[in-house]
């Protein structure tokens, strides 16, 4: 049976990775969670928010949880194939003593330490500034992989030096140095600039990877018609710089969030349809899935589910966690240097809580968060609702005037499969 390929898994690749076939996969960039000790929250185009940790307790933990992923993706490397693990400083001299190891990539098969050097602003420190990560290249088995080097032209100066002085003379002639048309050969250190707050590209993911970056590792290690797979793809720099390269891919992602970016990125920026040019595998379908999910996916998840934007603020959000907005109002224009939903004062406001059970209090407090906003009816989202809840959302109904109408995940869940809810 063929590999399937222009499909997104949701969920942990080391389980994903289990059902693709050995030896399948030409080139595979990985750009992992680095043991760096640190929170993140991103805010995705259209006011998504991802929450995610990349914390361990210690280098150890990291690798130990790194290494079954490493075997499962060496065994879908194919013998031409090559390796990129994207990394910073925290733990890079750590992976490649594991990637070293004989029983994985071995010592033999290492090809380079790229450094990807760029320029940011930074605080001042009691050391030197970080300004690059490290990127480790391995090769299944080096000497057969696929490799095409990459030039950089010669800037009119360097040129004209090259044409002008740079002779070798041998007895009585004069011979002067060959010249490339193609340029210089790339070395092993790469200046890229960062995504800057301005770039079209930017997606507010923070570990997001320039597309001119990705776009030079795929040229290198990989011909047209060749198969990519990114295991943790984020916000899918990479499938879209195989999809413009005319690459097969494969994306994986634990979290449903990116995976439903990388589709708006995917239809956006290479003009392909979801369902038609490309697939999301294994989306949560069940209730007992979604409890697994950390607060701030299961957020997403439900306003997404239910055709809303999350809240633009990131922590603290008053009581209101999205907006359910008329479908006639998100197809008006967007005008120029103004947020989509910047002059548009009709929505339905959308809590969403994880806990077992939404109590009274929950929504007494969502009740407040309505009249602050001048809102009428609002969208409460919950696993269960207490007998007190229930009690109050028709108090306030009666005595207020103010719509609170409760939503099970279960239901949500059963019309997503019944295939009423996208």
């Amino acid at each position: 049976m063929p590999l399937e390929t222009s499909v997104i898994y949701c969920g942990d690749c080391l389980t994903k990775l289990k059902d693709i076939p050995s030896e399948s996969i030409d080139l595979i960039y990985i750009d992992p969670p680095f043991s760096s000790n640190r929170n993140y929250v991103a805010f995705w185009q259209e006011q998504e928010k991802r929450h995610f940790e990349d914390r361990f307790e210690n280098v150890q933990a990291y690798i130990e949880y790194m290494r079954p992923r490493i075997i499962e993706l060496y065994r879908v490397l194919k013998t031409t194939g090559s390796f990129y693990y994207h990394c910073d400083w925290h733990a890079s001299h750590y992976i490649k003593v594991m990637l070293d190891r004989d029983d994985l990539f071995g010592y033999t098969n290492f090809l380079n330490e790229i450094v990807w050097h760029y320029r940011r602003w930074t605080g001042s420190a009691n050391r030197f500034l970080k300004m690059h990560d490290t990127i480790l290249l391995y090769a299944k088995n080096a000497g057969r992989h696929i490799f095409n080097p990459t030039f950089i032209p010669y800037t009119p100066k360097s040129l004209a030096r090259k044409q002008h002085y740079h002779t070798r003379i041998k007895g009585d002639d004069v011979y002067v140095t060959s010249i490339c048309a193609k340029g210089v050969k790339e070395n092993d250190v790469w200046a890229i600039p960062v995504i800057n707050s301005q770039a079209k590209e930017r997606q507010g993911y923070p570990t997001q990877k320039p597309l001119a970056l990705l776009e030079k590792i795929i040229k290198a290690s990989s011909n047209e018609g060749d198969i990519i797979l990114d295991a943790y793809c984020g916000c899918g720099t990479s499938l879209i710089s195989a999809q413009f390269l005319k690459r097969k891919w494969i994306g994986i992602d634990i979290s449903p969030t990116a995976c439903r970016v990388v589709a708006k990125r995917l239809e956006k920026e290479c003009a392909i349809k979801e369902g038609e040019d490309f697939t999301i595998k294994d989306l949560p379908k069940t209730v007992e899935e979604l409890r697994t999910y950390p607060a701030f996916e299961f957020q997403n998840w439900a306003i997404n589910a239910l055709g809303g934007v999350p809240s633009k603020i990131r922590v603290k959000d008053k009581g209101i966690d999205g907006k359910l907005y008329p479908v006639e109002d998100i197809k008006k224009e967007k005008k120029a240097g103004i947020d989509l939903f910047g002059e548009i004062d009709r929505y339905i406001p959308i809590q969403v809580k994880r806990t077992d059970q939404v109590g009274r209090p929950d929504i007494d407090n969502f009740e407040t968060a309505m009249k602050r906003d001048k809102r009428t009816k609002g969208i409460f989202v919950g696993f269960s609702f207490s007998g007190d809840a229930e009690k109050e959302i028709r108090r306030i109904e009666r005595e207020e005037g103010i719509i609170i109408e409760p939503v099970l995940v279960s239901s949500i869940v059963e019309k997503q499969l019944n295939g009423r809810l996208k």
